[in-house]
């Protein structure tokens, strides 16, 4: 384990982590910065299903935040054992997993968890301080972590999503038209919160008549995605409300200065996903949903929702899952609960008609 001091919590003065823990702890903090230019979610997960403690940006706020998985940790269940972390074999991480699924970890979570030990042993690899990771030849699917084939997560109707706008719309406040300028682009751009929160005003591309966002995502790779009125014109309400941009001409030509926040706070910072959270379940409170829906009401759930309108406008998958941002298209047919179950009776129905109006065409 790490404290929020980024120094090893000692188990004994034998153990080996006392030898290695210096070491370890530069290697995971250049192992975290090279995952946080890519994601820095990503990262701060990784770090504490590993046992590292991220320390907080505000320490007068509270401590860090705790690891994830308890006593289950990677680092925690190695030191318990007395293993050395430069020598634990694949046995050891099956038998961590399994302990994970047997406390009742969700499927997710084991998976994540498997995920943050291989990349981290694997760095160590890379770094020639072991010669292979053990978790490069464990399997998810044997360790019975499979994705479930859809997704829990809700999403809203489109008679929802309009309440959810027009609720946000009468807000009330000095930061009222950055919370219907926040609603509007989640449910119209279906951005991760991560993505939503990082996003400047350089991002915004306003050139003749084609209005559009840059958002980096995973894997630090660019995406620009369309706005359309609804988002648009609430977004451009309130950049122009901005007394910090009177001077600042949009992107093209802002010149050298910093990133600057697309929706900041009163302090100058960027928007937090705890201030985006309380948000969406105050707008969706507003908007007269379902208590069951307002109590699951996420940024995750505003995203499934903009895919789920995308397909009903028409878009195929293979458009939502750029619009998304998935690698693989498996996962954007978990968003959309999507099966070829009923294309056969589709299928059908196209036959049928066509010959309907070749017997209409006949008998003519």
């Amino acid at each position: 384990m790490v404290e929020a001091t980024g120094s090893l919590v000692r188990a004994d003065a034998g153990s080996t982590w006392d030898d290695l823990g210096d070491q370890l702890i530069d290697e995971t903090k250049e192992w975290l910065e090279r995952l946080s230019a890519k994601s820095w979610a990503t990262a701060r997960g990784y770090a504490r299903d590993l046992g590292y403690r991220v320390p907080v940006a505000h320490p007068e706020k509270g401590p860090a935040r705790s690891p994830l998985l308890g006593g289950l940790n990677w680092w925690a269940w190695l030191r318990a054992r007395g293993l050395d972390p430069l020598a634990v074999t694949e046995i050891e991480v099956i038998r961590w997993l399994a302990a994970l699924k047997d406390a009742g970890y969700a499927t997710a979570t084991r998976a994540r968890a498997l995920c943050s030990v291989r990349s981290w042993h694997q760095f160590l690899a890379d770094k020639g301080l072991i010669e292979k990771s053990p978790a490069a030849r464990v399997s998810a699917g044997a360790q019975g972590i499979r994705p479930p084939e859809d997704s829990p997560t809700i999403s809203l109707t489109s008679a929802q999503a309009v309440a959810m706008i027009e609720a946000a719309d009468q807000l009330q406040g000095p930061m009222r038209l950055r919370h219907a300028a926040t609603v509007a682009l989640l449910l119209i751009t279906g951005v991760r919160i991560g993505e939503l929160c990082g996003l400047a005003v350089q991002d915004l591309v306003n050139r003749q008549g084609s209005r559009k966002l840059r958002v980096l995502g995973k894997g630090g790779k660019y995406r620009p995605l369309g706005l359309a009125d609804i988002a648009w014109d609430r977004l451009s309400a309130y950049l122009d409300s901005r007394p910090d941009l009177k001077v600042v001409v949009r992107r093209g030509q802002a010149g050298g200065r910093t990133r600057i926040p697309l929706l900041m706070t009163r302090t100058g910072k960027p928007i937090t996903p705890h201030e985006v959270f309380r948000l969406l379940r105050r707008v969706a409170a507003l908007a007269g949903l379902p208590s069951e829906v307002v109590e699951r009401m996420t940024p995750h759930v505003t995203r499934h929702t903009t895919a789920q309108l995308a397909l009903e406008s028409g878009a195929n998958i293979e458009e939502i899952r750029l619009l998304l941002g998935h690698a693989s298209i498996r996962t954007t047919q978990r968003y959309l609960h999507a099966s070829g179950e009923q294309v056969p009776l589709g299928v059908g129905e196209v036959l049928a008609a066509r010959r309907a109006a070749d017997a209409t065409g006949s008998a003519a």
